[in-house]
């Protein structure tokens, strides 16, 4: 990568950077508690006084995801609703990743409509799952998964 000004002759130092077809990373809704943007089916942030429970379905919301089908999305404009912009298969987990009972259902994952660049990852918890306040929340796509180390939190009962 090299940047230049326009007429005036000028050109940055060139620049190597590596681009990735994913690159996911979860949103946290409070930055103070680090909890993730992860909402009930109520759509009613989830925390410790307000647990996901066995069944319960929820939204949540990253970026990085990927390329999507079905709608088109051009660069700069909220994404569709009708076709929805969908990505690649993904997994979600609350709880370490390398834990079966971890991992979530997912339901759908794609652009939120009428949003630029943001996506929605809707999904169930099942029945298997991990009870705390505090589970790091991970997203997986493409073989690549958000960092763990200070992941976003969220709680399951």
């Amino acid at each position: 990568l090299v940047i230049r000004s326009l007429g005036q002759g000028y050109a940055s130092v060139p620049y190597t950077l590596k681009i990735s077809k994913f690159l996911p990373a979860v949103f946290v809704a409070d930055a103070q508690t680090h909890q993730a943007a992860v909402y009930d089916s109520k759509g009613r942030l989830v925390t410790k006084n307000n647990r996901l429970t066995r069944d319960q379905h929820f939204t949540m919301y990253a970026s990085g995801l990927g390329a999507t089908t079905g709608g088109k999305v051009v660069a700069g404009q909220p994404a569709p609703s009708s076709p929805l912009a969908v990505t690649g298969p993904g997994r979600v987990f609350f709880g370490t990743p390398s834990w079966t009972q971890a991992e979530m259902i997912v339901n759908w994952s794609g652009l939120a409509p009428g949003f630029i660049g943001l996506y929605q990852i809707n999904g169930t918890v099942p029945g298997n799952r991990i009870h705390s306040d505090t589970n790091p929340v991970t997203v997986s796509v493409g073989g690549v998964s958000s960092s763990l180390p200070n992941a976003p939190i969220t709680a399951v009962d």
